[in-house]
C-alpha cells in the first residue's frame, strides 16, 4: 500500500508488484497534531491490513537511507511530525513492514519506473507544489548525497549575497503560490485562498491576457532557475511534476520564455518533459522503496 501525504490531502493506493494501481482514494490532510496525522494514516491502512504486505509512505522532509525508524526531518507542511519515528510507529500500530521517504525522491523513483526518467542516465526531477521538490537520478537510481539532501532545489539561494532563509530561496519564487502571486499581480487583484491552480488556468484558457502575462512572468523566473540547474548538473532531461504540471499551458510558457532566459549560448537549452506518471509517481516510488526494503524491487 502506498500513502502520499501532502499539505492539502493524503492520497493512498493499492499498488501491485508490477507497479499497477488497483484501488485509490484520498482524504484531507489534518496538520494540527502529529497524533491526528498518524491516526489518519492508520485509518487508511486498517481496511486493507490483511491483504497488503507493507506500507510505503511518501511525504515532505529529510529521511536517511537505511533508517528503519523513518524519523521525519522537517516535514514541510507536515512539520507537526518533525522528529517522529514515523516508520516505527506505523509498523508497530499496523503490524506491517513500513518505509518512509521524501516525496520528491519518491516521485523521481516512480518516474524512473513508469515515467519520463525511464532509461535516463542523468536526470533531474522538479516537483511544483506549495514548496518546490527536487531529486537527481543517475542510471535509474535516486542520488541521495552525503546527507540525503541531493537535489533539494527548494533551498537553493536566489541571491548569494544573502543568507539562505525562507524568503530568499528558489522555493519562494517558483512554487505554485508564486504563480498565483504573479497572476494576481498582473490582474491587479488580491491573492486569496479560493484562487487555486485550476482557477488560474481556467482564466488562461478563457483568453485572459493579464493571467497569461502573469504566467509568462512566472515561467521566465522558472526558466532562469532551470538554466542554473542545467549549468550545475548538465542533466539529459529535467522532468517537471506536481499538480500544475497537468496543464499544457505551463509547458508552453516555459518553452516560450526560454529564449529570453537563455542569454549565454554555452549553457545548453534544457530538455524539459512533463512527468509521465503524473501525480501517481509519488505512490509508485513509495512502493518501489518498500519493495527494495523487502528485497523484491522491480525496475
Amino acid at each position: 500500500m502506498a500513502i502520499d501525504a501532502g499539505g492539502t490531502q493524503i492520497k493512498w493506493a493499492l499498488v501491485n508488484e508490477r507497479y499497477q494501481i488497483e484501488e485509490r482514494g484520498s482524504i484531507p490532510t489534518r496538520t494540527d497534531s502529529a497524533d491526528r496525522v498518524i491516526d489518519d494514516f492508520c485509518s487508511l491502512v486498517e481496511p486493507y491490513r490483511d491483504v497488503v504486505e507493507g506500507i510505503g509512505v511518501s511525504m515532505p522532509g529529510v529521511f536517511h537511507e537505511g533508517d528503519s525508524d523513518g524519523v521525519v526531518g522537517g516535514g514541510g507542511a507536515l512539520n507537526c511530525l518533525d522528529g517522529y519515528p514515523l516508520g516505527r510507529i506505523l509498523r508497530e500500530r499496523t503490524g506491517l513492514a513500513t518505509t518512509v521517504d521524501n516525496d520528491a525522491m519518491c516521485a523521481a523513483s516512480g518516474e524512473c519506473t513508469v515515467g519520463a526518467l525511464s532509461g535516463v542516465g542523468l536526470g533531474l526531477m522538479v516537483v511544483i507544489g506549495t514548496g518546490l521538490g527536487g531529486a537527481i537520478v543517475v542510471d535509474g537510481q535516486v542520488l541521495r548525497g552525503a546527507h540525503d539532501l541531493a537535489g533539494t532545489v527548494c533551498f537553493a539561494p536566489v541571491d548569494v549575497r544573502r543568507p539562505i532563509t525562507f524568503g530568499t530561496v528558489y522555493g519562494d519564487y517558483t512554487s505554485w503560490l508564486a504563480l498565483r502571486r504573479e497572476v494576481c499581480a498582473a490582474k491587479g487583484i488580491e491573492e486569496s485562498a479560493d484562487i487555486d491552480g485550476r482557477k488560474i488556468f481556467s482564466w488562461i484558457d478563457e483568453g485572459d491576457e493579464d493571467a497569461r502575462r502573469g504566467l509568462d512572468a512566472y515561467a521566465l523566473t522558472f526558466d532562469n532557475m532551470l538554466l542554473a540547474f542545467q549549468t550545475i548538473l548538465d542533466p539529459e532531461v529535467i522532468v517537471i511534476g506536481g499538480g500544475i504540471s497537468a496543464h499544457p499551458e505551463l509547458f508552453g510558457a516555459l518553452d516560450r520564455m526560454m529564449d529570453s532566459a537563455r542569454t549565454l549560448p554555452i549553457v545548453p537549452r534544457p530538455v524539459i518533459k512533463r512527468a509521465g506518471g503524473g501525480n501517481d509517481a509519488n505512490l509508485i516510488g513509495a512502493v518501489r522503496t518498500l519493495l527494495r526494503s523487502l528485497g523484491r524491487e522491480r525496475g
